[in-house]
C-alpha cells in the first residue's frame, strides 16, 4: 500500500510514520502545500499551494496500484476530497488530524459538509470530537475513528532562552489558549516566575506582569527545553469544548512534567484530575490561580502525578498505535 500524504503544514521532506514503520509492504510520499513561489505567496485566496498539493497527490494516486491519500487537517482533506472525487474515486482517503480550534460557521461550514461527503474515513485525537464533528457537518458517523495523538518524546535543545530568572513554571502553545485568564492569575502571583512560549496571534494586545516572560515562534527544540526545565506547565484552554492542546499535553507527559490544564471534553481522554494532571474549569480565575500555587508550593505530589502520567503515556500515546491503524487499512481497502 502506497500511503500519499498531502500537508498544507509541513515541508515536502516530512515522511509522517516513513520513519517508524519496519512493514515492507507501506510505501510512503508526501505533497506538501506549503507556499512557494512569488504567485502562491501573493496570492491569499485561494490557497494555490493546497491545491496543487492535492492536485499532485490525486495524480500520483491515480497512477500507484494499492494507493491510499492521507490528508492532514481539514482544509487541504476538503480540496484533496474534491479533486479526488473527479479523478480518482477509487482511491479510498483518510481525513487524517480532522481537527478544528475554531469551529466554521455559515457558508464555510456549509462548504466543508459538502466537500468532505466521500472520506473514507475521518480520524479524530478525543472521543469529544468523534461524538460531535459528524452531527455538526451531517457527515456519516460510522466513518469517524478516535486515535490517541501518537508522538516521539520530544529532544529539548541544549540552549534554553529563559536562563537566568530562577525558577519557573511555563505554559506554551498557541491554539485554544487563554492567555488572558493566565496573564491575570500571573498578577496576583508575583513571587512565581512563568514562562510562555506562544503565537503572536495568542497573546495579541495582553500585557503580562514583571514575573512573566514571553517567547514567540521559538524553535522546537528551545521550547521543549523550556518545558523540561520548568517546575511544571500549565495548559489554559478556551473552553469546555476546546480541541486543541495535545502536542504540548502528551509532549509534556512523555518528558514527566507536571501539568495544570484546563477541564476540557477534548482532553478528558489524556487525564485525570489528581491522579496525571490537576484540572481546572475553564475562566476560572481562582481555579487556576490555586492549581498554580499548589504546582508551586507541592513539587513532590506534582512529581507523582507526572510520574504515573508518564507511564501511561509511553503506553498508549507511541506512534506505533498509529502505524497499527493503517495497517489495518491495508486490509479494510487495499486487500481483495
Amino acid at each position: 500500500m502506497r500511503i500519499i500524504s498531502t500537508s498544507d503544514l509541513m515541508g515536502p521532506d516530512w515522511s509522517f510514520l516513513a520513519d517508524h514503520s519496519t512493514d515492507e509492504d507501506l510505501e510512503w510520499s508526501t505533497h506538501s502545500g506549503l507556499r512557494r513561489g512569488a504567485v502562491e505567496r501573493l496570492v491569499k485566496r485561494p490557497h494555490l499551494g493546497r491545491i496543487r498539493a492535492a492536485w499532485s497527490a490525486v495524480e500520483e494516486a491515480r497512477q500507484s496500484p494499492d494507493a491510499l491519500l492521507v490528508s492532514h487537517l481539514p482544509n487541504i482533506g476538503a480540496v484533496t476530497n474534491l479533486l479526488r472525487l473527479r479523478r480518482s474515486r477509487d482511491v479510498p482517503q483518510i481525513a487524517f488530524s480532522f481537527n478544528f480550534t475554531d469551529l466554521p460557521t455559515g457558508l464555510r461550514r456549509r462548504y466543508l459538509s459538502r466537500a468532505l461527503r466521500g472520506v473514507s474515513e475521518f480520524v479524530v485525537f478525543s472521543r469529544f470530537e468523534k461524538r460531535f464533528y459528524p452531527d455538526y457537518f451531517d457527515l456519516d458517523p460510522a466513518r469517524f475513528r478516535f486515535l490517541p495523538w501518537a508522538m516521539d518524546p520530544p529532544s529539548p535543545g541544549e540552549t534554553n532562552p529563559a536562563d537566568g530568572i530562577g525558577p519557573y513554571l511555563c505554559a506554551i502553545g498557541g491554539e485554544g489558549r487563554d492567555y488572558a485568564l493566565l496573564a491575570k492569575v500571573m498578577r496576583a502571583l508575583p513571587h512565581i516566575n512563568m514562562v510562555i512560549v506562544a503565537r503572536p496571534h495568542s497573546i495579541a494586545g495582553l500585557a503580562f506582569s514583571d514575573n512573566v516572560r514571553v517567547f514567540t515562534n521559538l524553535p522546537l527544540d528551545q521550547t521543549w527545553r523550556i518545558a523540561a526545565d520548568s517546575q511544571g506547565l500549565v495548559i489554559p484552554l478556551v473552553s469546555p469544548e476546546t480541541a486543541c492542546g495535545h502536542i504540548t499535553l502528551v509532549g509534556a507527559q512523555l518528558l514527566g512534567i507536571p501539568l495544570v490544564i484546563t477541564e476540557s471534553r477534548g482532553v478528558e481522554d489524556y487525564v485525570t484530575d489528581g491522579q496525571t494532571a490537576q484540572l481546572v474549569r475553564a475562566g476560572a480565575t481562582d481555579a487556576l490561580q490555586q492549581a498554580v500555587q499548589a504546582l508551586h508550593d507541592d513539587p513532590e505530589a506534582a512529581q507523582m502525578r507526572a510520574q504515573a502520567a508518564q507511564l501511561k503515556a509511553r503506553n498508549e500515546n507511541s506512534p506505533q498505535q498509529w502505524l497499527a491503524y493503517f495497517q489495518a487499512l491495508k486490509t479494510r481497502y487495499i486487500t481483495h
